[in-house]
């Protein structure tokens, strides 16, 4: 199943202006975040909404993604463990939206780590028909993170191990 038709309207959406360029956008006014947030509901998204200003550590930030997002009980509560459940997770109706308030709460390593592996999760989803957005609100207007989402070329199944290239 397509994410998009191959259609004029649809290229006009929200959801493919963001999509076609990434995986992820960036606000700083809280009222724009507020008007897209308000599309996305009327188009039938799921929302997940965290704010980074309550994460004491990276274990609340684990709780709060556990609790918002619905993982399983053996969430692990690491990052291995939150790129794993973000590949096995549900997307019910248009798709999932999830929003970072205040991410530059956060250090720019653990944002840039956070944001790159929900960019790889969104193009996964994206494999089986699925919406995966995020939307990340920070409070600097000149705030800057690194690409997500980069993708390596990598060595076909059958020459994967370095000794079937010998």
């Amino acid at each position: 199943m397509a994410t998009f038709q191959n259609n004029p309207d649809e290229w006009q959406r929200l959801d493919w202006s963001i999509l076609q360029n990434g995986w992820t956008s960036l606000y700083w006014k809280q009222e724009i975040l507020e008007t897209d947030l308000t599309w996305f509901k009327s188009e039938h998204y799921s929302i997940a909404d965290l704010d980074c200003q309550t994460w004491t550590g990276e274990n609340e930030m684990h709780k709060q993604l556990k609790d918002k997002l619905i993982f399983p009980d053996y969430y692990g509560e690491n990052w291995d463990a939150l790129n794993d459940c973000l590949s096995d997770l549900e997307i019910k109706n248009a798709g999932q939206i999830v929003v970072f308030r205040h991410l530059d709460n956060l250090d720019t390593k653990q944002a840039h780590t956070l944001l790159d592996i929900f960019a790889s999760n969104s193009r996964r989803q994206m494999l089986f028909g699925k919406r995966l957005i995020v939307l990340a609100q920070v409070d600097n207007p000149n705030y800057h993170i690194g690409q997500v989402g980069a993708t390596p070329v990598m060595w076909n199944q059958a020459e994967w191990l370095s000794s079937n290239r010998q």
